[in-house]
This record gives C-alpha cells, sequence and structure tokens, in this order.
C-alpha cells in the first residue's frame, strides 16, 4: 500500500515539474504590463484649498455627523494641524475635544484631542469665522455652538 501511494505521488511531482518548465511566461507578463502614475502630494490643494495648506500648519476643519440615509445632522468645527499630505487625503489631528449630541444610527459622535482623521473632502479653512462661514452657506441651520 504504501509503494502504491509513493509511486503514485513520486508520479503526480514528476508531471508536475514536467508542466511547469514547459510554458513560456514572458508571453503572458506581456499582457499585465501597467504603467506607474506619480502624482504630487498637492494634487488635491490648489484647486480647493490653496497653497496655505503645509504639513505642521494649524487650521480648521469641519466635523459632520450623519444619519442612517447619509443626511448632515450636525456640523461642528474643529481646531486641527496639518499632520502629512497624500494625494487623496491629508492627515489631520485634532487640537481640541469636540463633542456631539448622540445620534441615532451613529456610532461615531465625539473626537478626542489628539486624535487623527483623513480629510478626504478637503474642507480646511485658515480662520474659525472663515470655518463658521462656510457650514452656515452649505449647512444652514446644522451648526452647533
Amino acid at each position: 500500500m504504501k509503494l502504491l501511494i509513493s509511486f503514485i505521488a513520486s508520479a503526480l511531482l514528476f508531471l508536475n515539474i514536467l508542466g511547469c518548465g514547459q510554458n513560456d511566461k514572458s508571453k503572458i507578463l506581456e499582457q499585465y504590463k501597467y504603467e506607474v502614475i506619480r502624482s504630487s502630494s498637492t494634487e488635491i490643494i490648489p484647486k480647493k484649498l490653496g497653497s496655505w495648506v503645509k504639513e505642521g500648519i494649524t487650521c480648521y476643519g469641519i466635523v459632520i455627523v450623519y444619519n442612517e440615509s447619509e443626511t448632515p445632522l450636525r456640523v461642528k468645527e474643529v481646531n486641527a494641524k496639518v499632520i502629512s499630505i497624500q494625494p487623496d487625503r491629508i492627515k489631520m489631528r485634532s487640537l481640541e475635544d469636540i463633542v456631539m449630541a448622540p445620534v441615532k444610527g451613529c456610532t461615531k459622535f465625539s473626537l478626542s484631542k489628539g486624535e487623527d482623521w483623513d480629510e478626504t473632502e478637503s474642507e480646511l479653512f485658515q480662520t474659525k469665522d472663515e470655518a463658521i462661514q462656510y457650514i452656515d452657506t452649505y449647512y444652514p441651520g446644522l451648526r452647533m455652538k
């Protein structure tokens, strides 16, 4: 019985080795050529934010609490620091505690001092007044005071 199992295993191994060595993989690999696109780390900044956004700068962002149907319920400005700038997001660190009232269906309704988040919408402002004006314009009646 052991001899039969050894023979079958050896035959399978031999056939596998023969099969692997016969294919010319270069033609298959040519089909999967791709182009690496390198983008500047400030790609999202000039259009929406301007050149003032740099790593280490202190500015204001906004925090939005949504309900289950993705409708904004509450909005608050937050003092924050730019930690890093990447092509698709800006890593921010909160410089203050923000507590939003609990909302049904929302699992996150606070932001602690020192907590990081990725800003993907690029809604950053140089002053608190600019952030408040933006909130009052685009989210009227939703700003928490």
